[in-house]
């Protein structure tokens, strides 16, 4: 798919429309249900994502593709990981809340910015192949925590938004030394969560022609983004009112 075409809109409004269907389907079902089925889903997205990247790099049709600039260290692919358990944790649990606080915020932006601004070894390609299976993926880390969310299962709070991207920060800090050390010691060219060159990415091509410093340029996005993070939490306490609202709206009057 190509990104701002028709069939890239109707992936977009398929996710929308999937996104509302099982939020309707588990909705009023036992907190264990709930759970258990959007843990499925995450193992089954994961899965994906893995055939699919192998996929690729036994291929031999892409040959920058390869295993050494691959591992499971791009902040989606992470996300992709650990929306398993986060899927399955609950309130008792200690570490829950700062991981379905990374994914419902960082995470899911991260997907949706790569669903509008892909590699452009993704673009062009028709609606049934293995390219397409990355727009799924994607989309699925942008669909689980909104659902998750949805369903009360996570509660966003207007501080989390800050408080994801310090454990952002902290993330990217740990990736960055297992980069600097595969640089060092397997593939100079790797590049994980686009410390060194911003390989077309949107807005990382912007700011890394303002400013062309590796890793450095980054750092602003932390706060272009941080106002789009209130406004998924607006957005959810938004969603979370609307019913009451509507059962608060009075009838029409009935005619004498």
């Amino acid at each position: 798919m190509t990104p701002f075409t028709a069939t890239w809109t109707l992936f977009l409004v398929g996710l929308l429309v999937a996104t509302v269907v099982l939020w309707a389907a588990l909705r009023g079902r036992a907190d264990a249900t709930q759970r258990w089925t959007l843990f499925g889903i995450a193992v089954g997205n994961w899965a994906i994502s893995t055939w699919f990247t192998f996929d690729r790099i036994g291929s031999g049709a892409f040959p920058d593709f390869v295993l050494s600039r691959n591992w499971p260290l791009h902040f989606c692919t992470i996300c992709t990981f650990l929306l398993i358990p986060a899927m399955l944790a609950t309130k008792r649990q200690w570490w829950a809340h700062p991981l379905q606080t990374l994914l419902f915020f960082p995470g899911a932006l991260a997907a949706f910015l790569a669903l509008v601004a892909p590699g452009k070894e993704y673009e062009g390609d028709g609606f049934w192949v293995m390219g397409t299976l990355f727009y799924a993926v994607h989309g699925l880390n942008v669909l689980l925590p909104f659902v998750h969310a949805g369903l009360g299962l996570y509660r966003p709070r207007w501080r989390d938004a800050a408080l994801s991207l310090v454990w952002f920060t902290i993330l990217a800090l740990g990736v960055l030394v297992a980069t600097l050390l595969c640089r060092a010691f397997v593939d100079p060219a790797a590049n994980y969560m686009y410390f060194f060159d911003p390989e077309g990415s949107g807005i990382l091509v912007l700011l890394w022609n303002l400013i062309g410093i590796p890793v450095v340029y980054e750092i602003p996005l932390l706060f272009i983004l941080y106002p789009v993070l209130l406004g998924f939490v607006a957005a959810q306490r938004g969603i979370e009112r609307l019913p009451g609202l509507l059962r608060r709206r009075r009838p029409f009057a009935q005619p004498a």
